[in-house]
């Protein structure tokens, strides 16, 4: 760890020449966070830093590597992903899955950065300048890989591998702060030896649109200094060299604001700043919302009371004055659901009900102005709005993982075609006509984000009823495909689909990799049907008087069956007659058992010692089972033991007999060799071939080589005399 702290110090001297210098410290790091394959968002490792105020630039290292917990052979390094994002869970579909959820445009959002790394050990580096103070939130885990083409291992005969990695944090902080009114010039001084310096301003809770900053510098030609201005976001950044230039950003009500410098080139400078006067809006209706919380994770709701109201209300939206309502979205306990954002218009007349779309624009930290075509006027340009109400039924937009902050939502009513007029012709005939405006319409379908549109007729105003609510998952449902569960990591719960039937998605509504009905029927049919080759090895034990042995060939048989009928029908055709586990654990323990008794068979012991080892067999294969049912011990146990008990007890006999022709030459020669044949060729498919595509069909090959190889190796009582 001290070797990867003093390469990223020296990575960090290296770059001071594109203004990278300063002195680092090291103040936080999270050691041995496991990391699982990604299959779906459930499956992400949650790592927190809390960034302190006034940082000038912020390191976050990241170092993977693969620790070995078992198995043969060596750890490959593998593919890991990493995403970082302040106040909130970063929200990402790495498989690229399809949502039916309408979702909050992440590019409306705040900004999250990505690293792909190789868990080799090497460190990793994420630099911000001038990060926001507060929550920052890193996702990590194994990259997601196509499952169908995933191997399916069997474990023991691989190396078992966990991927964990250590990530720390390392600050630089300014060599000037100073907190500032925003109404008085200010003056910095930046030289070599104090080349950042942050400037702190308290923005007043009043309506505003715009702020803008006016910087002046006193350096010569060759001077160059970053400008940066955050609050809880970074707001606009900007390059001041000897002229003078200006900054303008959309401010965060009743909020610090940050303007952070750094002295990239020269000597020194003399740098004067001023904050613009305010610059306001129109008028403003504010809604005001209450908070209802429930006890559950993520649940609750902002509603619209009036006086002593229990119920919400609806209130009035106008063309004429834009309506504002606000929330809070609180750190930590807040950001691990999906507020879900609602409007439908009420006691509209029946006449105007084809004539009224209402725009909503949602922002954070501050309210967007809407222009008079129904575009968002937002921090960094002109954009669509993100909801579009009409009066035929509500509208809705999911916000997955919301920020904490305070949340605003900018509402206005538009009537994109006016009403019909009765106008006369040259021949003094009336004509009615639909006086359409088409800009409007194109501007209210949210593909073209329009800043004017003139022909917009006056609207009267509309009753809207608002749904501002917080849930897990999406409205606390995962679709008809999948269950919401609640997770932790990293000491952070959080909501996710647990998508079934190979569903995928943040809410199980990607059926890329669903198999259509013929397709699970053929599955289900291949890994039951497969399991009736033990018919023969059942008639053949009872023909050749092993009765003990048939039984436990029955019974392989029968559970084998029913439990692939309950595991391959993907709830389609499943048919349990138990449950799952119980299935499993009996189909697992059976076919140990039935590799055991045909082992102790070959062996050709008296029928007391054959009882005995049957018995003992069971028992400890039965803990076995329990213990660790996939284990490779589990399956080399039986057969290491039995082979070894086969080779003693041929041994003693052609010693007895003074011959190495043991057993006799028909099964000497044929069925032996065959049968241990047939039974590796399954054990290499089984073993090594398997995966998500071909299981059911490598599966179905194994079933019949082993049925087919009981068959070969259980011997005739007459070839071991």
């Amino acid at each position: 760890m001290r070797e990867n702290a003093l390469a990223i110090l020296l990575a960090w001297t290296l770059a001071a020449q594109h203004g990278l210098c300063g002195k680092l410290e090291k103040i936080a790091q999270q050691p041995s966070n496991i990391l699982v394959d990604y299959y779906a968002y459930r499956h992400i490792s949650i790592i927190h830093f809390n960034v302190p105020e006034r940082t000038v630039a912020v390191v976050f290292t990241f170092m993977a590597k693969e620790e070995k917990t078992g198995g043969i052979g060596k750890c490959a390094p593998l593919n890991v992903s990493l995403h970082l994002k302040s106040a909130s869970l970063p929200f990402v579909c790495p498989d690229g899955s399809k949502m039916a959820a309408k979702l909050m445009e992440a590019k409306r959002r705040r900004r999250h950065y990505s690293l792909e790394m190789k868990s080799d050990g090497n460190s990793y580096m994420i630099k911000i300048e001038a990060p926001s103070a507060g929550d920052w939130y890193v996702i990590a885990f194994r990259s997601w890989t196509d499952p169908d083409s995933g191997k399916i291992k069997q474990q023991g005969l691989s190396a078992s591998c966990e991927t964990v990695m250590d990530a720390e944090m390392f600050v630089e902080m300014p060599a000037m702060t100073s907190l500032v009114d925003p109404e008085v010039e200010h003056q910095v001084q930046l030289n070599e030896t104090s080349d950042t310096a942050v400037v702190q301003y308290l923005v007043p809770d009043v309506g505003l649109a715009e702020l803008i900053l006016f910087l002046n510098s006193s350096c010569g030609e060759n001077c160059n200094i970053a400008v940066h201005v955050t609050t809880e976001d970074n707001l606009v950044d900007g390059l001041l060299n000897s002229t003078a230039t200006s900054l303008s950003f959309k401010p965060y009500a009743g909020g610090f604001h940050y303007v952070t410098l750094r002295l990239l080139s020269g000597n020194a400078s003399n740098v004067r700043m001023q904050l613009s006067s305010l610059v306001g809006v129109g008028q403003v209706t504010s809604v005001v919302l209450s908070r209802k919380s429930f006890p559950e994770f993520f649940l609750f709701d902002y509603e619209h009371l009036r006086g002593n109201d229990t119920k919400p209300q609806p209130f009035n939206v106008t063309s004429d004055a834009l309506s504002v309502l606000n929330f809070e979205i609180g750190r930590v306990y807040d950001v691990g659901g999906t507020v879900t954002l609602g409007f439908k218009l009420v006691d509209v007349e029946e006449k105007h009900k084809k004539n009224i779309v209402l725009v909503a624009c949602v922002s954070l930290g501050y309210y967007s102005n809407i222009t008079s075509g129904g575009g968002c006027v937002r921090a960094h340009g002109l954009t669509t709005a993100d909801v579009y109400v009409n009066a035929t039924e509500p509208a809705f937009v999911h916000v997955p993982f919301p920020e904490a902050g305070t949340w605003y939502v900018s509402l206005r009513v538009f009537c994109p075609e006016r009403e019909e007029k009765t106008t006369s012709d040259d021949s003094g005939v009336n004509v009615t006509g639909n006086n359409s405006c088409s800009c409007g319409r194109t501007c209210l379908q949210g593909d073209v984000a329009c800043e004017r549109c003139d022909c917009l007729s006056r609207c009267t105003t509309v009753r809207v009823e608002s749904i501002v609510s917080s849930s897990p998952c999406v409205e606390g449902r995962c679709g008809s495909h999948g269950k919401c569960m609640h997770y932790m990591s990293g000491g952070f719960v959080f909501s996710a689909c647990h998508c079934t039937g190979g569903y995928r998605g943040f809410d199980c509504a990607d059926n890329t990799y669903v198999l259509n009905t013929s397709g699970i029927l053929l599955q289900l049919l291949a890994l039951t049907f497969s399991n009736f080759a033990f018919l023969g090895s059942v008639y053949v034990a009872i023909r050749r008087e092993y009765f003990t042995e048939a039984v436990a060939y029955a019974a392989v048989m029968f559970f084998s069956t029913f439990y692939h009928a309950c595991e391959a029908g993907e709830e389609v055709y499943s048919v349990c007659i138990m449950r799952l586990s119980v299935l499993q654990f009996c189909d697992f323990f059976n076919a140990l058992l039935a590799i055991w008794v045909t082992l102790v068979a070959m062996a050709s012991f008296g029928p007391r010692l054959t009882a005995f080892c049957q018995v003992t067999g069971a028992i400890v294969l039965a803990m076995g089972a329990e213990m660790d049912r996939t284990a490779l011990w589990v399956f080399l146990l039986p057969a290491v033991t039995g082979s070894a008990l086969i080779g003693l007890s041929w041994g003693l006999r052609c010693r007895r007999k003074r011959t190495i022709r043991y057993p006799s030459r028909p099964y000497r020669t044929i069925f032996f060799p065959a049968g241990v044949l047939l039974v590796s060729l399954g054990l290499v498919c089984y073993a090594f071939l398997q995966t998500r595509r071909n299981y059911y069909l490598v599966h179905s090959l194994w079933h019949i080589c082993v049925a087919i190889g009981v068959i070969l190796l259980l011997p005739k009582r007459k070839y071991m005399k």
